[in-house]
């Protein structure tokens, strides 16, 4: 059983159980984080699973849990929902309970892997990546902070880890003893009977087995439009703001959403013609935000998000092409930004979609760059 008794302006987190040699003390900042550790504790004794932190005091009072280096972290700068939230769940990973500073070795950090690889997590190798980076980051940060001046800093143990170690090899694969995980690269393209299937939904062209036609809605129609014929991120579209559109010089002043720990990151993107006119006929008389999906409040960001994911689901099942995603929009959008030509020949470069997609890393356009078969054949006609 735990207890938690105030210190000064600490708390005291004390756990007794049969398995325990002497009682484990800990002090955390607040009765909030001393309740959450002293839960996961007691899961995990009630397990029968006696984690190493609780059978010895730690090196040295600076020799801190990797729970209290991540709330730090957390606290000092900047996160990303996404980050935020793979944080809640990298906690709760077994060999990361307990776990100190002293404890990052190399050889945890290969035994981390091959946990998230095993046969009660069999992640993927794209989402084992994201776990490792994730607290290389943190620890980076922890180094940084920790590490004297004219000091050199030590390693990083999990940024020592080989090139292709979260691929699956033959050792792997027998221990997981299940279905092997790989990376999945997205190259789905939308045809010419794709997009005539989409915008008629948008339309509301009732299809022959269905009993209704897809709900009409001219702002999701014209969100869709933005989308596809930009290659914004669906959070950077649905807070544009009527003022963001500039129909003279035909620019989208655009606040990027991955910008460093969460930082916006403003680009300016190119207006196609084909997309004008939907905009100045939607902006005229209009104020504030483009788009009505969205309260404006940062906490309403991720329940925006969430149902206009679904609603793209539901249009494309309803358009019969239920393997596509909103944010294959993104793809098929970057191609299309790639294949536009005239009569001098190829209009953007590389930099140029690089620019307009807001990558600042040239390697991303060929993880996007999709380009269909047949259309490198029709240049050769």
């Amino acid at each position: 059983m735990s207890s938690i008794q105030p210190r000064g302006s600490a708390f005291q987190l004390r756990v007794k159980h049969k398995l325990l040699p002497k009682p484990f003390f800990h002090t955390f900042d607040s009765r909030e984080e001393a309740q959450e550790y002293g839960d996961r504790l007691e899961s995990q004794l009630a397990r029968g699973i006696v984690v190493p932190e609780m059978l010895s005091e730690p090196k040295s009072k600076d020799d801190l849990l990797v729970l209290e280096i991540v709330r730090e972290y957390v606290k000092r700068g900047s996160v990303t929902d996404s980050d935020d939230a793979l944080f809640g769940v990298l906690l709760t990973d077994k060999p990361v309970i307990g776990l100190r500073r002293s404890g990052i070795t190399f050889r945890w950090v290969e035994d981390y892997v091959r946990w998230l690889k095993g046969p009660k997590k069999n992640l993927a190798p794209g989402t084992v990546r994201k776990r490792v980076e994730a607290l290389g980051r943190v620890v980076d940060w922890h180094i940084t902070q920790t590490t004297a001046p004219d000091t050199q800093p030590p390693a990083n143990p999990l940024r020592l880890l080989p090139r292709g170690y979260s691929t699956y090899s033959k050792t792997d694969a027998a221990v997981a003893d299940t279905e092997i995980k790989r990376d999945v690269s997205r190259d789905r393209r939308l045809s010419k009977a794709d997009v005539a299937s989409i915008r008629g939904a948008l339309a509301g062209v009732k299809r022959d087995d269905r009993e209704r036609p897809y709900t009409q809605d001219a702002a999701f129609h014209l969100l869709y439009l933005v989308i596809v014929d930009t290659g914004m991120r669906l959070l950077e579209a649905y807070r544009l703001r009527v003022d963001s559109i500039d129909l003279v010089r035909n620019v989208i002043n655009v606040e990027g959403s991955k910008g460093h720990r969460g930082a916006i990151k403003r680009r300016v993107m190119p207006i196609k013609q084909c997309l004008r006119g939907p905009l100045r006929e939607w902006c005229v008389g209009k104020e504030g935000l483009l788009f009505p999906f969205w309260d404006g409040t940062p906490e309403g960001k991720k329940k925006a998000t969430g149902k206009l994911s679904q609603r793209f689901s539901t249009l494309f099942d309803y358009a019969g092409v239920p393997d596509f995603s909103e944010h294959d929009l993104r793809h098929e959008a970057a191609c299309r930004w790639f294949e536009l030509r005239n009569e001098r020949g190829w209009i953007f470069s590389e930099i140029d979609v690089c620019k307009i997609m807001g990558w600042s890393d040239t390697k991303m356009a060929l993880r996007y760059a999709s380009i269909r078969g047949e259309d490198l054949s029709s240049r050769l006609d």
